[in-house]
């Protein structure tokens, strides 16, 4: 009966190819061929008919057909497949190349890919396209095989035909998370890279979290050397670069300082306003670099856009300094202020920025609102900046059609004209001319643009002469107002003059204002009305001497007027007050008449210092005591701080005044303050300054009145440590002699060991190391001195270690360990072995350094340490030993052991060939016997060869070979 079914499937397959070469019943009737078609079927059906007739006449079944392993996974028949399945059948393939597990990903059946892989299926084989399960797996969308072969630790990294890997092609999909687990995400490709460095280079920040979730491959470097934070830094312009370096320094991520050490600091502080060296926020230094994701990250966390430094600079006049055109964009797209001026109220306008940029700069900043009027200290416009530097007419232009004076002089009495023309911008000189520009303005040289255009040459004549601008001021470029005062005209005159506002400030060759005349001149009616008309006390000329300094030290009864209820409170550009400069002149007589008249004691300036900065500036003691003594009203806060926090002790030692740190240090101690140990908002102290400074007189003063020694700043860093880092070497031995510890750590877990070491120093090493630092000790990161110093140089690492023959760190790792852990060069290691460490010292795991060697691959490291006595069968506490690795991992270094342990024995009498005996593979075995450096017959103390070894271990083709 089973044969008639055959015959007729065979019918029906012969039909079937008849139709399809004639390609249809319709088509054969319509050639009218259709007995053709007849013709065939009769006789097929009489073949069939025939075999009929003959096949019944026997008793003899077809055999029944089984199901292959490959139909059986198809089908999902697990048992089936259990039932069937051999040893063999795990390596078994179909006409495609497919392994079992191929199939089964196929199907997607977690299961039955559990089976397979308990059964020791190879997750790596590949079908014909080069393609491993995993590959498969991603490919077809088959998750839940792709997370069961994750869990496998399948190689995520696997390339197949295309040069594509699973964790590539998974990532492109969106199917990342699928493989990984704790394990894969510490997998490394070819080039040593993990997920996470991928991950960082597409700056896929979800990606990044996912990995993050399943381990922390965060330390872990490629072939380059580079960690994931490495890549993220090199793309800047993103803000997704920072927001995953935010989140890999949160995870531990060690940080890589340089240029983005303020950004890191403040990342791990959470502290994204702290402040940093000169006072700058780490959106400073991004603004600085120019690194405009990380600028945009610092801005999403609502920092101080207008923040400013010790030198006043805002993040702005960094970012226009260096001509970061994008940076300065987005600055002023999010508020920052375009007329923000540094210490020496140069605004960005101001700054000189490389000439590439400067039209898209000046164009942004004008059109934010920047202020081409302001002057810097030196009374200089953005105009004078850009006829000083040549710049083109084009931005000239925008200058002026934005609001700059033509004719505003700076202190040396120059116009923008005469700077174009000694610079020979000939095309900027005939277009200030066009606007009115004053030919006979004279500088203190007596110079005006007209005598340097006759320098110049007839040219520059025609360019700057016109008939408009035949008049203008005299010879000495004083004005008419200059010139009234110094004749005491009377003040009909002067009334009618100050008409002109712009004289009442305006400086001749000698940057003097009309009311430094009437200073001058003890002229009380006329000084009286241009301070009423606005004229400024403070205004300095090239001297240096404003119309209050020339007034208080020279009295004869000036003080008494230009001191009025107006001005007795009055503050500069800079906001310091009559009494700052006072004190900062050292007229102690004047500031206690200012202090009887009003005068606010504790006024503070834009810097926020009080007049008692200004007395330390001088380093008048006298000042410092009327200021803590003062006849009448409360005295002077002597714990006043400015805006980064320094106190006046502080400020001692920025300005070197002794005199008033000792009475400041006196008055302190007097009140019960300790203000000796006063610090900052980054945390210094005075002693870091003096330290950092190496003021040795402020040291030792210091230390007298009981300063902290070791007090830490914000980032744990003591003022030693910062000797160090400055490589202050007599700091360093003052502070030591005076009890400063060589082992306090900072917040990274850095000594003064580390920075000494870092600096390369080997004069502040030995200091510090006889000291008592310790060589040894790990900062956050596992990082000791000694790993620093390893390949600086055998000297350094001699100096680093010292002589001591026991050294060691708590873990018990001694140098040797070090050394072969970091991978040292050999003669390092040599120089190691030569200061006689314990060789066999094991640490807090039990291993040796031989045993780190050998899993570290280092022939050379094991060949030293062998021949120094290390002992290859030295077991750790997971039971391995050097020679049990090298026998089943590092066969390579066979003849390195056989060569310096051939006749050596462990503990109970075990041979090199005994421990074969039990883990080595016969190639191994067989090549130790071809050496006929062993003898098989030896015993060990149970009376053992290596043949009874392997035998009890089972392993009769290993016994065999040792016959």
């Amino acid at each position: 009966m089973l044969i008639v079914r055959y015959y007729f499937v065979i019918l029906i397959i012969k039909i079937k190819a008849i139709l399809i070469q004639e390609n249809s019943i319709g088509r054969l009737i319509l050639q009218r061929n259709f007995h053709v078609f007849l013709k065939k079927l009769t006789g097929i059906i009489g073949s069939l008919v025939l075999a009929c007739i003959i096949f019944s006449c026997t008793s003899t079944p077809l055999p029944e057909r089984k199901q292959t392993l490959f139909e059986l996974i198809q089908e999902g028949n697990i048992e089936g497949l259990k039932e069937r399945f051999s040893k063999e059948s795990v390596n078994i393939r179909d006409s495609a190349g497919n392994t079992l597990l191929h199939a089964a990903v196929k199907q997607n059946n977690e299961i039955i890919i559990r089976f397979l892989l308990s059964m020791r299926a190879n997750p790596e084989d590949t079908d014909s396209m080069g393609r491993t399960p995993l590959m498969l797996a991603i490919t077809e969308d088959c998750l839940e095989a792709a997370k069961v072969l994750a869990e496998a630790n399948a190689n995520i990294f696997a390339y197949d035909g295309n040069n594509d890997t699973p964790f590539a092609l998974a990532a492109r999909k969106g199917r990342a998370k699928y493989i990984l687990t704790a394990q894969t995400v510490l997998q490394q490709d070819k080039n040593g890279r993990t997920p996470l460095h991928y991950a960082a280079i597409v700056l896929d920040e979800e990606l990044v979290k996912d990995i993050l979730k399943e381990g922390n491959p965060i330390q872990k470097k490629d072939k380059d050397h580079n960690t994931p934070l490495h890549l993220v830094y090199k793309k800047t312009n993103h803000i997704e670069a920072a927001k995953i370096a935010a989140l890999l320094l949160r995870a531990g991520a060690e940080p890589l300082h340089k240029s983005f050490d303020e950004f890191e600091i403040a990342v791990l502080k959470r502290n994204y306003s702290m402040r940093f060296n000169s006072g700058n926020t780490a959106l400073h230094m991004m603004a600085k670099e120019g690194f405009l994701g990380f600028i945009r990250y610092l801005i999403a966390q609502g920092v101080d856009l207008n923040a400013k430094n010790v030198a006043s600079s805002t993040p702005l006049h960094e970012a226009v300094r260096n001509g970061h055109a994008d940076a300065v964009q987005v600055l002023l797209l999010s508020g920052a202020d375009p007329n923000a001026r540094d210490a020496s109220s140069n605004t960005p306008l101001h700054i000189v920025m490389p000439k590439e940029k400067r039209i898209r700069i000046f164009t942004d900043l004008l059109n934010a609102g920047a202020l081409p009027s302001l002057k810097d200290i030196y009374g200089e416009t953005p105009l004078h900046i850009a006829a000083r530097v040549g710049m083109d007419v084009s931005i000239i232009n925008q200058l002026i059609r934005a609001g700059a004076d033509v004719n505003e002089r700076n202190k040396k009495g120059e116009t923008p004209l005469l700077l174009a023309i000694d610079r020979n911008n000939i095309a900027a000189a005939t277009y200030f001319v066009t606007l009115g520009a004053d030919i006979n303005a004279e500088n203190i040289d007596k110079e005006t643009p007209l005598t340097k255009a006759f320098d110049k040459g007839l040219e520059t004549v025609k360019a700057i002469i016109t008939p408009q601008n035949l008049g203008g001021r005299d010879s000495l470029g004083r004005s008419p107002l200059h010139i009234a005062v110094i004749k005491s005209c009377n003040t009909d005159i002067l009334r009618f003059l100050l008409s002109e506002k712009k004289q009442i400030s305006a400086g001749d060759q000698m940057g003097n204002t009309p009311l430094h005349y009437a200073v001058a001149n003890n002229d009380k009616v006329a000084g009286e009305l241009l301070m009423a008309e606005g004229a400024s006390i403070f205004v300095a000329n090239m001297q240096g001497a404003s119309p209050l300094k020339t007034a208080l030290t020279q009295v004869g009864g000036r003080e008494g007027w230009i001191l009025n209820q107006k001005t007795i409170n009055a503050q500069d550009s800079a906001g310091n007050t009559p009494l700052h400069y006072a004190a900062e002149w050292k007229l102690v007589s004047i500031m206690n008449y200012i202090i009887l008249k009003g005068g606010k004691i504790d006024a503070r300036n834009t810097n926020a210092e009080t007049p008692l900065f200004s007395a330390v500036k001088s380093d008048s003691a006298d000042a410092i005591r009327l200021l803590l003594h003062p006849e009448t009203g409360k005295s002077a806060n002597i714990d006043a701080r400015d805006f980064l926090g320094n106190s006046a002790l502080h400020a001692c030692i920025r300005w070197s005044s002794y005199d008033a740190a000792e009475a400041l240090l006196e008055e302190a101690k007097l009140k019960q303050i300790a203000l000796q140990n006063a610090q900052n908002l980054a945390g210094k102290a005075p002693l870091h300054d003096a330290a950092e400074q190496e003021q040795l007189n402020f040291i030792r003063l210091l230390i007298e009145y009981y300063a902290k020694i070791n007090i830490g700043d914000e980032t744990g860093k003591s003022p030693l440590a910062d000797a160090v880092i400055y490589g202050r070497k007599e700091a360093v031995r003052m502070l030591l002699e005076n009890g400063a510890s060589p082992v306090q750590q900072d917040m990274y877990g850095r000594t003064a060991f580390h920075e000494a070491v870092n600096l390369g120093s080997l004069a502040i090493i030995t200091e510090i190391r006889t000291a008592g630092g310790n060589p040894l000790a790990r900062d956050s990161f596992g990082t000791t001195p000694l790993s620093l110093a390893l390949f600086m140089g055998d000297t350094f690492v001699d100096t680093v270690v010292g002589t001591n023959p026991m050294l060691a760190n708590s873990d018990g790792d001694s140098p040797l360990h070090i050394a072969v852990a970091e991978n040292a060069k050999e003669h390092t290691l040599k120089l190691l072995l030569n200061k006689k460490y314990q060789v066999n010292k094991r640490n807090r795991t039990g291993s040796s350094a031989l045993l780190t060697a050998v899993k570290n691959g280092r022939k050379d490291f094991c060949k030293d340490l062998l021949e120094a006595g290390a002992d290859p069968f030295l077991t750790n506490n997971a039971g391995e030993s050097p020679l049990s690795i090298m026998l089943s991992e590092q066969t390579d270094m066979i003849d390195i052991f056989a060569n310096f342990a051939a006749q050596k024995t462990d503990v109970i009498g075990d041979t090199i060939l005994h421990y074969a005996a039990r883990i080595a593979n016969a190639q191994t075995v067989k090549k130790l016997i071809s050496m006929n450096k062993f003898n098989l017959l030896e015993r060990n103390t149970a009376g053992e060869t290596p043949r009874d070894v392997a035998l009890r271990w089972k392993r009769s083709d290993i016994a065999q070979l040792l016959n």
